[in-house]
């Protein structure tokens, strides 16, 4: 008898424990969400992840917190995230470079950007292009191979700072074509823009969204689409992948992470928002606005893509020989 009452006690408790759990998780999110970002208000992230924090509103009519906190190179908010509670109340939305390019880049990451993070899902992606100078007398990515290959260091790229998108772009460019040329580094993506239309250097890496109403005014002139396939906005611009380097490809994405060990149920319900939130006619005007093209993966095929890219930059910063800070 005395066995059967405990048998009877323990499947209660068991009972009462599995249902509190099904119930949290059913009634989330019951209080207000935090979406670290990595950069300063203005910038593409800020102005997607405010899409997030619209979306997410609207479907459940919980308050939605965008916590800007730049510097570091979103060192600050990633290792903020990676420590939080996993409950799906803190997450971070960020710039593929946080999370594909980190590690190789610093000598003490304060985070790991695989293990420490649960990948949500994928918001979006912005094009990058390779765009010259109007004067710079290449025409293709044959011409710059070609001019490249009979003056080696003697063509010049643009880019911010060591270790950047446009910086990487341009190496790994360099290290699938066989050529050298001369990197010439500036503080920030915008001062090198300023470089390229100045004709301080030949050509450079820049992002659709920056370099698009130069493009249209006819003061740079795109060269070759780094995607794997042609744009919409630049439809006669050639891929660089089929202009003479087969399987180059760069994309600039941006997706949400949560902290490990984030319960599957949450993981889904916030990749499911997302989802939502994208075939929303606003949100389509405002990626068509900024030049950003939906993208979409399950949290598996996110988890699969951040550890090939990861695998990707570590071997381009390595062979650039580019030491880490």
């Amino acid at each position: 008898m005395i066995r059967l009452a405990r048998c009877v006690f323990v499947s209660a408790v068991c009972l009462a424990l599995f249902s509190a759990f099904s119930a949290s998780a059913q009634q989330y999110p019951s209080k207000p969400i935090r979406v670290l970002i990595p950069s300063p208000p203005g910038g593409a992230t800020d102005i997607l992840g405010r899409l997030l924090k619209e979306g997410f509103s609207a479907q459940w009519g919980q308050p939605v917190l965008i916590d800007n906190r730049g510097g570091a190179s979103g060192r600050i908010a990633a290792a903020y995230v990676a420590k939080a509670a996993p409950d799906g109340y803190t997450l971070l939305f960020t710039y593929g470079g946080v999370l594909t390019t980190g590690m190789p880049l610093f000598k003490n990451l304060p985070y790991h950007p695989i293990k420490d993070f649960e990948p949500v899902a994928m918001l979006a992606h912005v094009p990058t292009l390779i765009v010259a100078h109007p004067s710079f007398p290449g025409k293709t990515v044959a011409d710059i191979i070609k001019m490249a290959k009979a003056n080696p260091g003697g063509l010049t790229h643009g880019s911010s700072s060591p270790g950047s998108a446009g910086h990487l772009n341009m190496e790994l460019f360099k290290q699938m074509a066989g050529i050298d040329m001369l990197a010439v580094a500036y503080n920030g993506d915008a001062p090198a823009l300023l470089a390229l239309l100045g004709a301080q250097v030949q050509f450079s890496s820049a992002n659709l969204v920056a370099a698009m109403a130069h493009i249209q005014a006819g003061k740079l002139r795109p060269i070759a689409v780094a995607t794997s396939e042609r744009v919409p906005s630049l439809p006669d611009v050639p891929t660089v992948a089929e202009s003479g380097v087969p399987g180059y490809e760069s994309i600039l994405f941006y997706a949400l992470v949560a902290p490990a060990k984030t319960p599957r149920s949450i993981v889904r319900q916030l990749h499911e928002a997302v989802t939502k939130m994208k075939q929303s006619p606003d949100v389509k005007q405002s990626f068509e606005r900024l030049g950003a093209i939906p993208f979409d993966m399950t949290p598996e095929q996110l988890s699969e893509f951040l550890k090939h890219d990861l695998e990707k930059w570590t071997k381009v910063i390595r062979t650039a020989n580019i030491q880490p800070e």
